[in-house]
């Protein structure tokens, strides 16, 4: 098991688009595809047009078929055509457990 974090910058202005994106499509495709968010968040402090999230996943081939599977879902395509550009940056880390 690994946990992925992604960090999405959106332009200020699409800040709210980029927020209802995950929350009508990214989430629904996240359960379709069996995703496991741990938790979503944006900066109280900070960059405040980000939304940051961590992802669980069992091994490799998991996180590659879930992520195939949700850009070619159809409401992907959709979501990305009627909102346009939204992001300006996407960081993806791959965390390593620390023992302490």
């Amino acid at each position: 098991m690994f946990h992925e974090m992604r960090i999405y910058e959106a332009e200020p202005a699409k800040f709210n688009i980029l927020l209802k994106r995950f929350q009508d499509t990214n989430s629904v495709l996240f359960k379709k595809y069996n995703f496991n968010p741990i938790g979503f968040w944006s900066e109280q402090v900070g960059t405040p047009h980000r939304i940051i999230y961590v992802l669980s996943w069992e091994d490799w081939d998991q996180r590659e078929k879930a992520w195939e599977k949700f850009y070619a879902d159809s409401a992907w395509s959709k979501s990305l055509e009627e909102n346009g550009s939204t992001v300006t940056k996407i960081t993806s880390s791959v965390l390593k457990p620390l023992h302490f």
